[in-house]
Formats: structure tokens, sequence, C-alpha cells
């Protein structure tokens, strides 16, 4: 058995996926636009940390 009875007993019901055709998941340009922002923003800051706890 891979996990103890205790785990397994809650498992009687799992959850329903989605259906991913249903929604169209793409994003727009603006949305691509500012999560790159926002990633070269959270690098920079992780630099700048890194940097300044090396000091």
């Amino acid at each position: 058995m891979s996990h103890p009875p205790f785990i397994l007993g809650h498992m009687e019901r799992q959850l329903m996926l989605l259906d991913d055709n249903a929604i169209d998941w793409r994003l727009d340009e603006e949305t691509r636009r500012l999560g790159r922002q926002g990633l070269a923003e959270a690098r920079a800051a992780l630099v700048e940390a890194t940097r300044r706890a090396a000091a």
C-alpha cells in the first residue's frame, strides 16, 4: 500500500477535472507584456537581495 489507510479513506471522492476545451486560456499581448515586466522586476529584486546579503 502506498499510503496509510487513514489517508486513503478520505480519497473516496475525487475532484472533477475541468474541460480544457471549453475555455480559451490564451493571454492577450498586453497581459504577456505585463507578466514579462513583472518577472524582470522580480529577477532584478532577487539579484539585488543576493548582492546585499553577500556584502
